[in-house]
């Protein structure tokens, strides 16, 4: 068995590595087509564009390692079965599950990898990226935060109206407030709020430094009992600022640019402040999925090979080519019927993998 293993390795290998590299280069192309004008008017430096190229690979080759495998796998196996190596050595007794082994473990060992890449290379690479691609717009990411304009966020016992914002030059992670107002819930539920308003502000790591304050406090019959002015005054509440920015939604990051664990943090500050954005759940659970779609394309594409083997040499690249473009094309609307809320998140993202998998499984119990 272990003959036939590294047999059916060896048959992967240069598909697997041929088609990743194939579409990683198509894909790389068609980024500079996008960038190309903005490029050659700008006369963008080459150490530009090469970095641009460097840093977004790893997004590539999350992407494209399903690809690998699905192309690896539909050649080896038509290649086979079009010899009849294939029958050969089920005549032997070996079942196909046996003979599969090697495929499922590559998609299992690639689902892996990509995963690893996913979680602890693509978050840095991507906001590389995104600094490189600020610079040739002529922009700093990190300066163009904005806070979300006209609308109250809630955390814990406060509520927060801002009527605009800028980030602070001297600091990144300071922002210049403008028409604050602060909403303290009182203690007991027969009592009115505590109303902090300030011309100006500064927000710094969760602490509220006000200018030209007002505090307002009103009697149980809801009417002004105590009000006072300050020049300044600071509170430390460790709220975190929702954020907007030009290239992400929510709270300014991209979540391609987060860990999981950053994106768990984010989820639960965002629903303490009362703001919702699907999508940063989404992109959760993708992070797990994504990289196995590996395994499912291990499973469905050598059945589905086998199966069309007698048309031809080539069969096994359009198979893959077709089922490529049809998990692609599942992720994309699963993935958007998730972010708008017409099914969960964890089904949005897992919703592809499960698909294929189970055609692969059925396929393999039929030939069986």
């Amino acid at each position: 068995m272990r003959i036939l293993d590294r047999y059916v390795l060896a048959e992967m290998a240069l598909p697997f590595v041929t088609g990743i590299l194939a579409v990683i280069m198509m894909l790389v192309g068609n980024t500079l087509y996008a960038l190309v004008d903005l490029i050659l008017r700008n006369h963008i430096p080459l150490v530009v564009i090469l970095r641009l190229i460097v840093f977004n690979l790893p997004t590539l080759l999350v992407l494209t390692m399903p690809v690998g495998v699905a192309v690896s796998a539909a050649m080896a196996i038509n290649r086979f079965a079009h010899d009849s190596e294939l029958t050969v050595v089920r005549m032997a007794g070996v079942s196909l599950r046996r003979i599969f082994l090697p495929i499922f473990l590559v998609g299992f060992a690639a689902s892996c990898i990509s995963f690893v890449i996913d979680e602890h290379v693509v978050p840095w690479s991507q906001k590389e990226f995104q600094k490189t691609q600020a610079a040739m717009f002529g922009y700093a990411v990190a300066a163009s935060p904005s806070l979300v304009a006209n609308r109250v966020f809630v955390y814990e016992n406060y509520a927060f109206y801002v009527g605009a914002a800028s980030q602070d030059p001297k600091a990144p992670h300071s922002f210049n407030l403008r028409k604050v107002l602060i909403i303290e819930n009182p203690v007991s539920t027969s009592s009115f709020p505590r109303f902090f308003t300030a011309n100006t502000a500064n927000y710094h790591n969760g602490v509220w430094t006000l200018y030209d304050v007002g505090v307002h406090s009103m009697d149980n019959a809801g009417f002004t009992s105590v009000e006072m002015r300050a020049a300044q005054m600071k509170l430390d509440l460790r709220t975190p600022l929702p954020v907007i920015n030009d290239n992400a939604n929510g709270f300014g990051e991209q979540p391609d640019s987060l860990t999981m664990k950053e994106l768990a943090a984010k989820i639960r500050d965002m629903s303490k402040t009362g703001l919702e954005d699907r999508s940063y759940e989404v992109a959760y659970f993708f992070k797990l999925s994504l990289p196995f779609l590996c395994l499912s394309f291990g499973l469905c594409a050598p059945p589905l090979a086998m199966m069309y083997s007698r048309s031809g040499s080539f069969v096994g690249i359009l198979l893959a080519i077709v089922m490529v473009w049809l998990a692609w094309n599942t992720v994309i609307l699963v993935k958007a019927l998730g972010i708008h809320g017409y099914i969960p998140p964890v089904l949005s993202a897992w919703a592809t993998d499960i698909i294929f998998g189970a055609i692969g499984l059925y396929l393999i119990w039929r030939m069986e």
